[in-house]
């Protein structure tokens, strides 16, 4: 996924920036800002999200300044932001959505349920822990498909890669995460222990 336009020297904005130069943040701020913006609006579906993400990733650039004049590559470590913002803002949601439909369940479901609930809740914290050692693309492409339930083919184009990209990354994520899974067993039977425990 490009973020800049060809003519734009990325390294040049950061290393301006990093020395805190106000004008130079402006002028990157008004050149790629309506990119960012249809970029977190096309997955976001939201006007307010999208300005909210877009105001988010330049205040990350301005507030972590003294970094980018290590920055080696400037269009990249701008995408990892913008993929960042993205991914935090659907997962946040997803989590909004879960609590509503908890909350909306009557109390006298059976404990079946509920110790069902706990371990889904379980297993899904522990993927989402998994989640956060992927690269953040690979996090978004794992959310737009287990997730959102889109396809190779749908991820490719809006992210611009080919199928084969989006499958090998795909591919990728869900090797680790179970590797990750296999290699927190232990911590998984403990918790189940607890709930065992709690019940007698």
């Amino acid at each position: 996924m490009r973020i800049f336009s060809a003519d734009m020297d990325c390294a040049a904005f950061f290393n301006a920036i990093a020395a805190g130069d106000e004008t130079a943040f402006e002028l990157f701020f008004e050149q790629t800002r309506v990119r960012v913006y249809t970029l977190a609006y096309r997955w976001t579906k939201s006007v307010f999200a999208a300005e909210e993400i877009t105001q988010d990733v330049f205040i990350s650039v301005w507030t972590g300044r003294r970094h980018l004049a290590a920055v080696k590559d400037a269009e990249s470590y701008f995408s990892t932001i913008i993929y960042n913002k993205i991914y935090r803002h659907l997962r946040k949601e997803a989590s909004k959505a879960r609590v509503l439909q908890l909350s909306s369940r009557t109390a006298d479901k059976s404990s079946n349920e509920t110790e069902e609930t706990i371990y889904i809740n379980d297993g899904e914290r522990f993927i989402n822990k998994a989640l956060e050692h992927l690269s953040p693309k690979k996090r978004l492409i794992y959310h737009l498909s287990r997730k959102e339930g889109k396809s190779y083919d749908e991820i490719a184009a809006a992210l611009r890669l080919s199928p084969h990209t989006v499958k090998s990354h795909l591919a990728h994520a869900l090797k680790f995460i179970r590797n990750y899974m296999k290699d927190n067993i232990l911590s998984i039977l403990w918790l189940m222990a607890l709930l065992f425990v709690g019940k007698k």
